[in-house]
């Protein structure tokens, strides 16, 4: 009897021993089991990323190719050209103001902030540039002055360094005329405060800031108003005084276009600047430091008296402005259009950035025989072209973060809805199905069960345990895929 009881007691005890064993081995493969799911939990969606990825690469290709392209083409000489047939004619850019971005532009903002802004300006004016001399190709290109922001403050070293840049963003053409010695207040100041170094640095630089040139049989005249303002010292106004002296006393014959920096005086009242003008406020008449809005009236009639132009073309005011001179010449009254160009930056306070194009023909003998008559009209034609929008491609960056942010927070915070709504759909879309093996319809009860099914077993389907680390390993692997996009098409202008 106790032989009975105590083997049973060992069987008990074996018993309960092996008993523990299995408890502990399912405990372990329990913790296993959820271990290895804890580790499933993390995935990342290459195919969501992709998908993303590839409408990023389209809306980036967009707007900084077919978007520019598009301009180009409006812009385009045969659209707006009204020349005899067979007429070649010389064809001009005029770009005002791009007075690229530096230190002095934006003191009080964080530095990475100006770094991007900056960043973003130079590819603007650099893709701008690019694409008007493939795609346009003007024989002659004329800056209008402030090729710089801060460029009368600058010492020698800063300012070399952005000279260098400066041209880097605007690469002369070869075989194509670059102009761009005409200077503005941003460059050298403004009549009796204009600093003497910054000016014979800028014409050391990039040459002499009163000049004239022969461009497609017509006399360019390029003139330094700003110099010719200072009334305190003489060292600064006498080369551009000399200048129209000189020029008074030579013989001029071709049409003459003056290019000056600040325009001339006028009557705001009465010379309106015309529907293309996007302020509705009158031209401003101001003064202040290192600038003033327009021309003294007395030096405006000398500089109209002395050159004759046909034509003028002035910067300065960011904004496009037509209006019409009169002055006396030997006893007659003659008129001279001017047009103030609008910046090509798209920093300057106006929406659409734009240059001006000119279009001259004006054959040796100033007549041309065209089917038995004689053609006799103006000797140029200009065309106001518009720039891409800056400020749209920009606000379609912003809304497509910020789509992109909706889609993978809902995909990774609500991925039941997900799935039955997105990646259904997507497995419809996007997954071929065999046509020779199309099943018959069935019963509603019987697909409903069927799509719920699918849409947990679909390849496009997400993980249903919300895991913030694993929205935030996608939205990185997401950010460093699109960020390359915009590196590519910023370096390759």
């Amino acid at each position: 009897m106790a032989y009975r009881n105590r083997s049973k007691s060992v069987l008990s005890k074996h018993s309960k021993k092996s008993d523990d064993k299995a408890h502990y081995k399912s405990h372990s493969k329990k913790k296993s089991k959820s271990k290895s799911k804890s580790k499933k939990k993390l995935r990342i969606y290459w195919r969501y990323i992709s998908i993303i990825w590839v409408l990023w690469l389209g809306l980036v290709y967009y707007y900084e190719s077919m978007v520019v392209k598009r301009a180009m083409k409006k812009c385009q000489w045969s659209s707006w050209e009204n020349w005899p047939e067979g007429a070649e004619s010389h064809k001009v850019g005029l770009f005002a103001d791009p007075q690229i971005m530096d230190d002095y532009s934006y003191p009080g903002r964080p530095k990475i902030v100006n770094y991007f802004t900056r960043v973003h300006l130079d590819h603007y004016h650099k893709r701008n540039w690019k694409f008007v001399q493939y795609y346009l190709d003007p024989d002659s290109n004329f800056f209008l002055g402030d090729l710089f922001d801060g460029g009368r403050e600058w010492d020698d070293e800063y300012w070399i360094k952005e000279y260098t840049r400066f041209n880097n963003i605007f690469p002369k053409k070869p075989l194509r005329r670059t102009v761009m010695s005409l200077p503005g207040n941003h460059d050298i100041g403004f009549g009796d405060t204009v600093v003497e170094p910054s000016l014979q640095r800028f014409s050391s630089y990039f040459g002499e800031t009163s000049t004239s040139l022969e461009v497609g049989n017509h006399t360019f005249v390029l003139l330094d108003t700003i110099s010719l303002s200072d009334k305190k010292n003489p060292s600064v106004s006498r080369i551009p005084m000399e200048f129209l002296n000189n020029f008074s006393m030579g013989s001029h014959p071709q049409p003459k276009i003056l290019l000056t920096h600040v325009p001339l005086y006028r009557n705001v009242e009465q010379q309106t600047c015309g529907e293309l003008r996007e302020s509705k406020k009158p031209f401003p008449i101001q003064y202040g430091k290192q600038y003033q809005t327009v021309i003294d009236n007395e030096i405006s009639q000398q500089i109209l008296t002395t050159v004759q132009p046909e034509l003028l073309f002035s910067g300065d005011d960011h904004d496009y402005c037509r209006i019409s001179h009169s002055y006396p010449f030997h006893g007659e009254t003659k008129i001279a259009e001017e047009i103030t160009v609008k910046s090509c930056a798209m920093n300057m306070g106006i929406n659409r950035p734009a240059i001006q194009l000119l279009s001259l023909y004006n054959p040796s003998d100033l007549k041309t025989v065209n089917a038995g008559e004689e053609y006799e009209s103006k000797t140029f034609q200009t065309e106001l072209c518009y720039l891409p929008d800056p400020y749209k491609a920009i606000r379609m960056y912003l809304y497509g973060l910020l789509w992109s942010l909706i889609f993978v927070l809902y995909m990774h915070f609500f991925p039941k809805s997900f799935n039955s709504h997105v990646a259904t759909r997507m497995d419809r879309l996007l997954t071929h199905s065999d046509s020779g093996n199309a099943a018959l319809p069935l019963p509603a009860s019987v697909s409903k069960s069927k799509s719920k099914k699918s849409s947990a077993h679909s390849k496009y389907s997400v993980n249903e345990t919300r895991s913030t680390k694993q929205f935030l390993v996608n939205v990185g692997i997401l950010l460093a895929s699109v960020i390359p996009i915009f590196i590519y098409f910023y370096s390759i202008v």
